[in-house]
């Protein structure tokens, strides 16, 4: 191990051993561009200002028509500009009526053409399949991080934290009950939702007259946990503004105890370790480490070197369900019980069971975490508890089904009610399907002929061949295609997309009872 190597171990867990915590990463988007090879945001500015009428100059116009040192920097004074000119361009121009038809009801109801593009632009990036290094990052979610800070408009971490809340933009954040740790703090917005991203300088306004509770919960973050800062340049205005603010709330007495736990990685080929500052106009400043290299794996590996007992994503939920139980008459109907020693076996549960000894019932659990489990065998649920107590309940609010194979495959008991209803409901594919959709069905066989996952993908896309993959006949489904499928598409879209898709879950059912009946 180099010298080098050795300091930046040294770093971060000092770092960790001095706050008592593993570290929040605060992520900007250098990291988007070294994962996803998305633009920064001044291309991004770049791209869309030429798109508006081809001209590849038209960034420089607005660039010389704003101030180089404008309080919230350039890019948010050309953004204000661009916006209001492509907004009507959009609005206006032949060349966009089929976004306009596209995306009708968002422009019915004010939300910014120019987000609504720059959503969709960003959400076409994918991660890459192989990368050693992306996969250190995906690691440092078991147990080496406790949350994440981003300005990043994309879905690059919650693709690579699937098992952490998202919070999206100051409101969010204000109205949630925040656990602190396996977070994902998405401040500026994201393209999950195009009016929620701060781009222009009238948004950073805006933001900044709301950010009151903002800062002080990064505030309390910075206080009592190690921050790396990645994908950001030394001299970003994000970041400056945000020290500056918080240089304002601390006295530098306060300040200079952040120093040992403020972490900055700086991308460069030239690697070295030192210590920086920010100066600012109250006199005060910010010290912090300084780390320039080119190798991000040898930061992850630092960060992992040092791991936390239990897994962040269960500490979230054991202080969240805990809390409510103590607020509440009755439990909130997430917590399911086992015994301690399997406590890490449910790392990625949405509930678990907590107790000394394994009680036969629990409280309820929600369906989606079901078609997740079929998917990602991922929930760890006891087959008794789900057959015996959640399918009866939920199947009271699900009138269409739930996938229950895979629990009664592994259930040995006598099934009663409900459960025996639908199981008998539902034999064969087609049993899924209404008339309407069994037409629908013989319509697109007779256009395309014999059928498999791969054709639907190429005839309707990867992102909506969901909607079409039910009308395959059995004879017609690989259930290890279909598998693999599902998963990507999830993984891609996040355990969110299940949330009202009655589609998926249709799909989703149909796979429960290839694969497990």
């Amino acid at each position: 191990m180099s010298n080098i190597t050795e300091n930046i171990y040294s770093i971060i867990s000092n770092a960790i051993k001095n706050t008592g915590h593993h570290p929040f990463l605060f992520v900007g988007s250098g990291i988007s561009k070294r994962y996803l090879g998305s633009e920064k945001w001044d291309e991004l500015l770049r791209l869309f200002s030429t798109e508006l009428d081809g001209n590849e100059f038209q960034y420089n116009v607005y660039a010389a028509q704003v101030e180089e040192d404008d309080y919230y920097g350039q890019q948010p004074a050309i953004a204000y500009l661009l916006e209001k000119d492509y907004n009507n361009k959009v609005l206006t121009s032949q060349k966009y009526e089929n976004f306009r038809e596209h995306h009708k009801e968002e422009l019915k109801n004010k939300i910014s053409a120019l987000k609504i593009a720059i959503s969709e632009y960003l959400s076409k990036y994918v991660l890459p399949e192989q990368s050693l290094e992306l996969n250190l990052l995906k690691e440092l979610s078991v147990r080496s991080i406790s949350g994440v800070i981003t300005t990043n408009y994309d879905t690059l971490l919650e693709k690579l934290f699937p098992n952490f809340t998202t919070y999206i933009g100051q409101e969010e954040l204000i109205f949630a009950n925040i656990a602190g740790i396996g977070e994902i703090y998405k401040i500026h917005g994201s393209i999950s939702d195009a009016k929620s991203l701060v781009l222009t300088s009238k948004d950073y306004a805006l933001f900044e007259e709301k950010s009151s509770y903002l800062i002080a919960k990064l505030l309390t973050i910075f206080l009592e946990y190690p921050i790396v800062f990645m994908g950001y340049s030394l001299n970003d205005r994000n970041i400056r503004n945000i020290f500056q603010t918080i240089s304002n709330c601390l006295s530098q007495e306060k300040l200079d105890m952040l120093k040992d736990r403020l972490i900055f990685i700086d991308y460069s080929y030239d690697e070295k370790i030192y210590d920086w500052a920010i100066q600012f106009t109250n006199g005060k400043n910010i010290k912090m480490s300084c780390i320039a290299t080119n190798d991000f794996s040898t930061i992850y590996k630092a960060i992992l070197s040092t791991k936390s007992q239990y897994n962040p994503t269960i500490l979230r939920q054991l202080r969240r369900d805990i809390y409510e139980l103590a607020n509440a008459s009755k439990p909130s109907g997430k917590i399911v019980a086992c015994g301690f020693e399997k406590l890490d076996d449910i790392s990625k549960a949405e509930q678990f069971v907590l107790g000394v000894g394994v009680a036969k019932h629990g409280h309820m659990i929600k369906s989606e975490q079901l078609y997740e489990d079929i998917i990602f065998d991922n929930q760890h649920f006891n087959p008794n508890l789900v057959v015996e107590e959640y399918l009866p309940e939920l199947l009271k609010i699900n009138s269409g089904g739930l996938p229950m194979y895979k629990y009664l495959k592994l259930y040995n008991g006598e099934v009663f009610e409900k459960v025996k209803e639908k199981t008998l409901k539902y034999q064969n594919i087609d049993d899924f399907l209404n008339q309407q959709l069994r037409a629908q069905k013989n319509s697109y066989h007779k256009k395309y002929g014999k059928l498999s996952i791969q054709n639907v993908i190429e005839y309707e896309g990867f992102k909506f061949a969901y909607r079409k993959l039910i009308f395959l006949t059995e004879a017609e489904f690989n259930v290890t295609e279909l598998l693999d499928y599902l998963q990507k598409l999830i993984m891609q879209e996040s355990p969110e997309c299940l949330k009202g898709n009655s589609e998926l879950k249709r799909l989703i059912r149909i796979y429960d009872l290839l694969r497990y009946k």
